[in-house]
């Protein structure tokens, strides 16, 4: 329940920290990574998260991309990532920083790759702050 409560904070974090680009209106789209690094492997796998986080940030269409942690671990993070639409999220899921990031941090993780990918409902709306 922890793990859900802590995800569903990371898409509101994203929410509030959008800013006025509103992520394309209703056609943005929204992903939470979660990744659990191996305890052992966390001072080797932050750079590479943190490599990854800034590439991705210059990517075309990206409307926030941040890696926050879960506060009572030291190795578990989120990426909490608004694209403007489906066209710059599939251009950031094929750019060559990424395949070489999920190949990269597979040797870190202790916890299949877990990225959830969400659309904004009729309801919703755009996110802004």
């Amino acid at each position: 329940m922890s793990i859900l409560r802590g995800m569903l904070l990371a898409v509101l974090f994203a929410g509030v920290t959008a800013g006025s680009a509103m992520a394309g209106g209703p056609n943005g789209v929204v992903v939470v990574t979660h990744l659990d690094i191996i305890p052992t492997f966390v001072d080797q796998a932050v750079p590479v998260l943190n490599e990854f986080v800034q590439d991705s940030r210059n990517d075309p269409g990206v409307v926030v991309f941040k890696m926050i942690s879960w506060t009572p671990t030291t190795n578990h993070f989120q990426l909490i990532e608004v694209f403007e639409n489906e066209r710059a999220f599939e251009a950031h899921a094929s750019a060559a920083h990424t395949i070489a990031f999920r190949r990269d941090i597979q040797q870190f993780i202790g916890a299949p790759y877990d990225d959830r990918v969400y659309s904004f409902t009729n309801h919703s709306g755009p996110i802004e702050p």
